[in-house]
């Protein structure tokens, strides 16, 4: 039963993406047309080396797997694929390397997923966080290929350990290794009979500790104190365009989630005189109140420059990851849904995150740690203490990894 709906899904699915497409939704139509031509972009393979191949759901995932593709490619017989099925993943992850190939991943039927595997023939193939492709599993576990499950986050909730879902719940349990990000999940997993998996923690601990400044503001300069919204929605944008008249002590870097010229257009329009874009914006001649980041790529090395950072997706139950901040050194704020956020909560728990319900609640928190600078020192110290000891997860998957290779 399990099986013939998961069939069904996938086909449903596919019809949504067609006519999402056909209805003007450009996400959509990029996509379908990226999973078309899937091919194109692992034409340059080398068959001689081995090949390794990540999947992630969308960028914040293929951000994760960042650590684990290093390691791979130190060897120089290594290559990696990637791939995606969000357009926003495939067209912003900037992973320069050239053994690494990223691609559409074909809608999930049990045809493309006998084509893609043929296609590519990976040594492994290993799932980032979640996005878990039964037939893709399935036609791997066919041709003995090794599939690995990174920093999973299981809920009992989830459709696998619904009463209908028998026999996608052994399709998991037969692959070679799940690791998973937190403790509860692993207990849950070890009481529905899962004797493959294995704690491991989050990949985004060691990607944090070791963000590159890849990308440099030429004279970038804002003034102290600085607060930055990192990964913004109109919830927070909105809260903080309330406040900012009382905060006249207080800059802003504002990155958006959505870069794009409608949503540049509505921000400067909220913000009025106090804010000007990046692009815009001459360093040497004027420093904004309120600098709008119009680039895509910069966020991870602007939480160098801010003291607070305010996450986007906390009102949504979508919450960014505040790992970046949080290792640069920001005390972290975010909207109130955060119960599938293990690290928000873990945070919230250490004193060094504070939840925000409103726009009151936001200027009363900002004010109370500028106003203690000694207080604010220690906690910045502390959130940075508290990721370099959350260090690991890597070592643990390569270490099973090279088991097999």
């Amino acid at each position: 039963m399990a099986s013939q709906l998961y069939q069904l899904g996938i086909k449903l699915l596919n019809i949504y993406l067609k006519l999402s497409a056909v209805l003007g939704n450009k996400k959509a139509r990029i996509g379908n047309q990226g999973r078309r031509y899937w091919k194109e972009n692992l034409k340059k393979l080398n068959s001689n080396k081995i090949t390794f191949w990540v999947h992630a759901a969308s960028h914040g995932e293929a951000i994760m797997a960042v650590p684990l593709i290093d390691e791979i490619l130190k060897n120089d017989n290594h290559q990696v694929a990637i791939s995606f099925f969000s357009p926003s993943g495939f067209e912003n992850f900037k992973y320069q390397n050239s053994d690494l190939f990223k691609f559409y991943l074909p809608i999930d039927t049990k045809k493309n997923s006998a084509k893609v595997v043929a296609f590519i023939k990976p040594k492994l193939i290993i799932f980032i966080k979640y996005d878990l492709w039964l037939n893709l599993i399935l036609e791997c576990q066919n041709q003995e290929i090794p599939t690995f499950l990174a920093s999973s986050k299981f809920r009992k909730n989830q459709w696998y350990f619904k009463f209908f879902a028998g026999n996608s719940l052994r399709v998991l349990k037969s692959m070679t290794k799940i690791f998973t990000l937190d403790h509860s999940s692993l207990d849950l997993l070890k009481s529905k009979g899962f004797t493959n998996a294995n704690y491991c923690g989050d990949l985004r601990y060691d990607q944090v500790n070791n963000i590159k400044d890849l990308k440099k503001i030429k004279n970038f300069n804002i003034g102290k104190p600085c607060v930055i919204l990192g990964s913004s929605w109109d919830t927070e944008e909105n809260l903080v365009v309330d406040i900012i008249k009382d905060l006249k002590h207080v800059n802003w870097i504002i990155v958006p989630h959505e870069i794009n010229h409608k949503n540049l257009l509505k921000l400067k329009s909220k913000f009025g005189d106090h804010c000007l874009l990046l692009s815009e914006t001459n360093f040497s001649k004027s420093n904004p109140k309120v600098l709008i980041i119009d680039k895509i790529g910069l966020l991870a090395n602007l939480y160098e420059f801010s003291d607070i950072a305010f996450i986007g997706g906390g009102f949504s139950g979508k919450l960014h990851n505040i790992l970046e901040a949080g290792a640069k050194g920001n005390v972290i704020l975010f909207g109130p849904k955060i119960e599938k956020f293990p690290e928000a909560q873990l945070m919230l728990k250490e004193d060094v995150a504070f939840k925000i319900n409103n726009s009151l609640e936001l200027k009363l928190k900002i004010l109370k740690l500028l106003e203690n600078s000694k207080e604010m020192e220690n906690k910045k110290n502390q959130i940075k203490k508290i990721i370099q000891n959350k260090i690991g997860a890597t070592k643990i998957v390569w270490s099973e990894i090279k088991k097999i290779i």
